[in-house]
């Protein structure tokens, strides 16, 4: 392969890492130097555009991502998604909450009116997407917290519609395509209120093993076979719907769609078992499933009250079933919002008792009891923290130096940026990386890294590209391929083949050096003062 193939099809991680401590016994060589000079270039437009935010918006979007690995499904589509399918499905509007109101219902009262009317009627549609939405803070009289949960509760009719999963899953593939996104992990419940039910025919005596004995034989496995056949048949419908394969594909179709079954946290100790249980064996027989995790206010007087039991159940899982990987919501906390008891262990139970190789949000590390050593721990035990910038701003009030960003990046704690509920908070990836960008001066080589994080972390199947997590140096069997090439070398395409997480990382790569190659990037200094006779 001559020079100049291999400077199209190539780009090469280079420079120290700036988001972790790990450093490679043996480095690469590098790049050639083509494909040095195009990642400097781009640096170099970093740094002289880091005062013009929108062109910032436009370098970000345009910014290979990766994947966004902490995203809720439900809070991950945008209200006038559901508004339209409000009306395509025959809902109706009481317009005294207003609130939508399912089809079965709508002849209650003469004053509901049908929600297709809602575009003419532009006040109450904009309450709704008000209602449902952290759209217009501050709110009056009202915490952003509280704003942002009590949304769930507006759109659960439409957001638990099995009919309209597929459209839901396609409106965020689409969008994270468009940005340059190629992988989502979306949190979603399957078959929810049964596995509860079960759970309390069950009940909890505290005997974890026994009670999971009792929910197989209760009948948790047919539940489960059950719930693979659902996602069997979402995944068909989601191909439907974007119609991939066809002349009209959408472009979602070229993301990466993996789910994890979450289980509320806020729920009594039996039926949380059971789904917990259930999410194991559901991760165990689909392949669709890559993971669990926990969801619902952290700060919930449930929650709060049961959280040690939870990390326990979940430890006692995780001997069951190794292989299943753990995400957990963890530290998603404040002072004044609870206790300051409440603050002193959560991130370490997820960690030390759960066993989790992902953290979400984290928020609140700096209040745990010896939260240095916690962070050197959580650092050689690799453990990723899910970074959601907006989220905690609206959530938690916390932002710019009061938020632990940068106190993880000194102790050399990994984090990937992840959008938690787009929808609800009003952004998207793109507005992540933009803010992670301008508030805590990150460089080309910090935002590289956080989107490489995104995938070497995430939990799909296969072993890792790059030798661990945070190395710089490729696995043996592409040790002589330049990452992202076209046509990697016989042992590297081999193991290629068999690890998807390898292979979405090879993607990555090649994504970088198309980026790299952009024109906009191939000038030193500002551009040159546009004449009348130039085109714009």
């Amino acid at each position: 392969m001559n020079p100049s193939t291999l400077f199209l099809l190539a780009g090469l991680l280079i420079g120290s890492n700036a988001l972790t401590t790990a450093v490679a016994a043996k480095e690469l060589d590098g790049p050639p130097r083509p494909a040095r000079q195009a990642e400097a270039a781009v640096a170099a437009w970093l740094e002289q555009n880091r005062g013009q935010p929108t062109a910032l918006r436009a370098f970000v979007k345009r910014l290979p991502k990766g994947g966004d690995i902490h995203s809720h499904l439900s809070g991950a589509v945008y209200a006038e998604s559901y508004l339209g399918w409000a009306a395509a499905d025959g809902y109706c509007v009481n317009p005294a909450g207003p609130a939508v109101v399912p089809p079965s219902a709508c002849s209650q009262d003469r004053s509901f009116f049908p929600a297709s009317q809602l575009v003419e009627k532009p006040a109450i549609y904009d309450q709704l997407i008000n209602q449902w939405s952290t759209r217009n803070l501050p709110f009056a009289g009202r915490s952003g917290h509280d704003q942002f949960f009590g949304a769930f509760a507006g759109f659960e009719p439409l957001s638990s519609s099995l009919g309209r999963q597929d459209d839901m899953v396609a409106e965020v593939a689409n969008r994270a395509a468009v940005q340059h996104i190629r992988y989502l992990e979306l949190m979603l419940t399957i078959q929810g209120s049964d596995v509860r039910q079960l759970g309390r025919s069950a009940g909890w005596d505290g005997n974890a093993a026994l009670t999971r004995q009792r929910l197989l034989s209760l009948g948790l496995g047919s539940l489960v076979q059950q719930g693979s056949r659902d996602l069997e048949t979402l995944n068909r419908e989601i191909t439907k719907t974007l119609a991939c394969g066809t002349a009209k594909a959408q472009p979602g179709c070229e993301v990466t769609l993996r789910f994890l079954q979450q289980t509320t946290r806020t729920k009594p100790l039996a039926e949380v078992f059971a789904q917990l249980l259930y999410a194991f064996e559901l991760a165990n027989a689909s392949p669709s499933v890559v993971g669990v995790n926990l969801v619902a206010p952290e700060d919930h007087p449930v929650a709060l009250r049961d959280y040690t039991q939870q990390m326990q159940m979940l430890r006692f899982l995780k001997s069951q079933y190794p292989q299943v990987k753990i995400s957990l919501h963890a530290g998603e906390l404040t002072l004044g919002l609870v206790p300051p008891e409440h603050l002193r262990f959560h991130i370490r139970q997820a960690v030390e008792l759960a066993q989790a190789s992902r953290i979400g949000h984290g928020v609140d590390v700096m209040d745990e009891d010896q939260p240095f050593q916690l962070l050197e721990e959580m650092r050689k035990r690799d453990v990723l923290v899910e970074i959601c910038l907006t989220s905690n701003e609206v959530i938690l009030n916390v932002s710019g130096n009061r938020h632990p960003f940068n106190d993880y990046k000194r102790a050399g704690v990994a984090m990937a940026l992840a959008s938690d509920d787009e929808g609800i908070s009003r952004t998207d990836l793109s507005q992540e990386f933009l803010l992670a960008t301008t508030r805590y001066n990150l460089s080309y080589q910090d935002l590289k890294t956080l989107a490489r994080n995104s995938l070497s972390y995430s939990f799909l199947k296969g072993e890792n590209l790059w030798s661990s997590h945070a190395s710089t140096v490729l696995q043996p069997n592409c040790a002589a391929d330049i990452p992202g090439s076209q046509i990697p070398s016989p042992p590297c395409a081999r193991f290629l083949a068999r690890s998807e997480r390898a292979r979405a990382q090879w993607k990555l790569e090649s994504d970088f050096t198309a980026f790299e190659a952009l024109p906009t990037f191939q000038w030193h200094g500002p551009r040159p003062r546009r004449t009348s006779a130039q085109p714009l």
